[in-house]
């Protein structure tokens, strides 16, 4: 694949994570955050299923071997993340979840480190330092005094992220033999099981139009900011690798917070200060990761 396209396609996927914040705060105006998730989920994991059966035609014995690894992480990593992150948009601007879901390779790093006892660095440990920095910034509203007076949205947001990290660390731990396709999806499944509870088609009293841009909103986090991202980024991921691939990541809360300006949040200096400083230091610690997998690569060539 031409790596102009799939340069272009990351881009787009970064842009669909981005305004997936927003659009599940458009579709909070209307339902319960738990509501929109499980909508969400049961569009993406219908899209997944069949995406799945296409291209891997898996066998139930090849996912009985994993099935409690799956359940695992479809509950601690999907589900728990979802059900935060959403609820999180309740209480917050979705600048600040986006923010904090920009540390997530920073937070993946540090429980490496403690559970797969894997090496962090000193750069990047600036890397983790200037991103927390960055997001305490905007939480706090400039004033670090304040810490005491964060939102419960921003803790859940907080939450979502260390949750989401547990994904990571645990799927490389306990699922090394199952493709990113059947981990994705059957995660997912997962998930959607656990949030059927919750697929009321019940809403707020609102108006018609309110409620169809629910609808069109969940419809788009479901399809745009689920299954179409996953696929572009794990094209981009088995093109240029993984480490060109992060980078792209850091692009998800710049859009959050351009979208959020057009729809009429208020977007200060106190926000693009916060914004360039996660920026910075995720770019730090990714590069120091890059460095590394040169290096070692060089070594093994000598």
């Amino acid at each position: 694949m031409n790596n102009g396209w799939t340069y272009f396609r990351l881009v787009a996927a970064s842009f669909f994570w981005g305004a997936s914040f927003n659009a599940g705060a458009l579709a909070l105006q209307a339902m319960p955050p738990l509501t929109v998730t499980a909508w969400r989920f049961i569009i993406a994991s219908v899209l997944m299923l069949m995406l799945f059966f296409s291209k891997e035609r898996p066998t139930w014995q090849r996912i009985r071997s994993s099935i409690w690894a799956y359940i695992l992480l479809g509950v601690v990593g999907v589900f728990v993340t979802n059900a935060l992150q959403f609820t999180a948009l309740k209480h917050t601007s979705p600048i600040h979840p986006a923010l904090i879901m920009a540390t997530n390779p920073i937070v993946t790093a540090i429980l490496a480190a403690l559970l797969l006892k894997e090496k962090l660095h000193a750069r990047q440990a600036m890397g983790m330092l200037l991103s927390v920095i960055g997001v305490l910034f905007v939480i706090t509203k400039g004033s670090f005094l304040q810490l005491t007076s964060v939102s419960i949205g921003d803790v859940m947001a907080m939450g979502a992220n260390i949750s989401w990290a547990l994904y990571g660390v645990l799927g490389r731990k306990f699922l090394k033999d199952s493709t990113p396709l059947a981990t994705t999806t059957m995660t997912m499944l997962v998930a959607t099981i656990c949030l059927l509870p919750f697929a009321s088609v019940q809403h707020a009293d609102v108006s018609n139009d309110v409620l169809t841009t629910a609808w069109l909103s969940i419809a788009y986090i479901g399809s745009f900011g689920a299954v179409l991202t996953f696929l572009w980024w794990n094209q981009g991921i088995a093109t240029v690798g993984a480490s060109k691939t992060s980078v792209f990541f850091n692009l998800v809360p710049v859009v959050t917070v351009i979208i959020s300006a057009i729809m009429g949040e208020p977007v200060g200096w106190i926000q693009i200060v916060g914004t360039f400083f996660v920026i910075m230091g995720v770019v730090i610690a990714t590069l120091t990761v890059r460095e590394q997998r040169r290096t070692t690569s060089m070594g093994e060539k000598f």
